[in-house]
């Protein structure tokens, strides 16, 4: 019989070892399989010429779904709502149960009228049993014990006796270790490690909800920079064909053709490198908002809906600095630090406390040779004990009670002196950011009359050069001025749009502005 059970154990284990290794395989061929038509669909997509329009708003939306770290982020809330479960599971009661079966037969050492020679005896027990805390910090312990006892001495009145007894046991401390919040203390620290985490997650939001968005004006930065580009080599180019045909009439020299040719190489090959920023700026912006892991978006050529305005905001440094210092992140963080630090010192000043302990106890029983007759004394509580006393344990020298106190009010003070520091950076922060905001607003309205006092001046040398006032020379610094005073005027657009964008965060605001909820 044992050896055909193992026959059939080795058959089963080498077909479940034979399936599992098929499953595995089959698993892996599946994924290398996913994994290959992943790849086909990037390879193809290479050669696909798609354009992606996209906004602002679309760009945010993107970076929040698919962004790694705002994933991990998610899960550390979920394991701090896993530490308060933790730490209320300590009320939780506990449901003992215990079941034995004793025989016992041994010689006895003494003979005497009353006791055999041979003692035997047989037990059965079943005890129940739920044992528990109270947020006070009361204990209690109530327990239902059910004996059967039989044996061969004849000096045992009842053989068999059936036995049961009730009893609720409870013991109250009365110094450490009472109250409801040195017991629910740890419940407390982790709902506010869970608050925590929560900011710690807003702070994430605002960093990549800001890094977006200077992603995505770096980016309209380039194209508009090209179109700049693009018409200061068209000027170039038109200038050059000019002073050819110039040229070829001998109305001017060789030197003047070389000159217009190298200004146009000059263009042409800041054409080429404002080309490779814009496509760096354009793959920094997918990189960003995950496009580059989208097969088939990721080779897409992108085309911004918005465009920079100009938009003057009106910035009020007091209301910024109150703003911040209630929508901050790191601010709220820090009174969770050090509200969870003050739970701490609360809990260490209870431990020096000496323990003094009120334990009472009340319980009926009943015995009898019938289980129900024994219940029903019981019940009736004709058979009843109970008592009452206190338990007190003074700790001689309690250095090592002492010392976690101390340690714990250097380090509340350390937080302190660190939230000092926070405060004083957040005022500096919100103050530099408001003057970036001032700065940049009139660095715009200063691009803007350069911008269109080149463009008059230039203007004008275009009509003074057709009538052969101006040299050749002259006019190709005409045309780098207007390019720069263009590209300054739209980098000064850019510059203010990043200015809002530091403010926002510096002060708090960016979820609210972008309208990004937090759950």
């Amino acid at each position: 019989m044992r050896r055909f059970l193992l026959y059939l154990t080795s058959i089963a284990v080498l077909f479940y070892s034979h399936f599992y290794c098929l499953a595995k395989d089959t698993a892996e061929e599946i994924a290398e399989r996913e994994e290959a038509i992943r790849r086909s669909i990037f390879i193809a997509s290479s050669g696909q010429e798609r354009i992606l329009k996209i906004g602002l708003v679309d760009c945010i939306a993107f970076a929040l779904k698919n962004n790694s770290e705002v994933k991990i982020k998610k899960i550390e809330p979920l394991l701090f709502q896993q530490d308060i479960s933790v730490a209320k599971s300590v009320f939780e009661p506990s449901l003992n149960l215990e079941a034995e079966l004793a025989d016992t037969k041994e010689q006895s050492s003494s003979s005497t009228l009353f006791s055999p020679r041979v003692s035997k005896s047989h037990t059965d027990k079943l005890n129940l049993g739920l044992t528990g805390k109270l947020p006070l910090g009361t204990e209690y312990d109530v327990s239902f014990d059910n004996k059967k006892y039989k044996s061969n001495a004849s000096y045992q009145v009842i053989n068999p006796y059936y036995k049961s007894e009730a009893t609720i046991t409870i013991t109250q401390p009365l110094l450490k270790g009472f109250g409801t919040f040195v017991n629910r203390a740890n419940i407390y620290i982790a709902n506010n490690n869970l608050k925590k985490s929560n900011e710690e997650l807003k702070e994430e939001l605002i960093q990549i909800i800001s890094d977006v968005k200077n992603s995505y004006y770096s980016y309209l930065l380039y194209l508009e920079k090209r179109k700049t580009t693009e018409l200061s080599f068209k000027r170039a180019q038109d200038l050059f064909e000019i002073v050819q045909k110039r040229y070829e009439k001998g109305l001017v020299s060789s030197v003047d053709l070389l000159e217009v040719q190298s200004g146009l190489a000059e263009r042409e090959d800041k054409l080429l490198a404002v080309e490779k920023s814009l496509k760096l700026a354009e793959d920094d912006l997918k990189y960003i908002t995950n496009l580059i892991d989208d097969p088939e978006l990721w080779n897409a050529k992108i085309e911004p809906l918005d465009i920079p305005q100009f938009d003057v905001v009106a910035i009020d440094l007091f209301k910024s600095l109150k703003q911040a210092f209630e929508l901050r992140p790191e601010i709220e963080s820090a009174k969770i630090v050090l509200a969870n630090q003050n739970i701490l010192i609360k809990l260490k000043e209870n431990e020096l406390l000496p323990m003094i302990d009120l334990v009472g106890s009340f319980g009926l029983n009943g015995l009898n040779k019938n289980y129900s007759e024994a219940l029903r004394d019981e019940k009736e509580g004709k058979y009843r004990d109970w008592s009452a006393g206190v338990k007190v344990s003074l700790p001689l020298g309690n250095q090592k009670a002492k010392a976690e106190l101390e340690k714990a009010k250097l380090t509340k003070a350390g937080l302190l002196l660190s939230f000092e520091r926070l405060q004083q950076n957040i005022i500096l922060e919100v103050r530099d950011a408001v003057r970036g905001v001032n700065l940049a607003e009139k660095k715009i309205s200063t691009s803007l009359k350069m911008k269109e006092t080149e463009e008059a001046r230039y203007a004008a040398a275009e009509r003074r050069f057709a009538e052969g006032l101006i040299s050749t020379h002259d006019m190709i610094e005409y045309q780098e001025d207007l390019s720069e005073a263009q590209e300054n005027y739209i980098q000064s657009l850019i510059d203010y749009q990043d200015s809002l964008i530091t403010l926002d965060k510096k002060v708090g605001v960016t979820l609210v502005k972008n309208d990004v909820k937090f759950e």
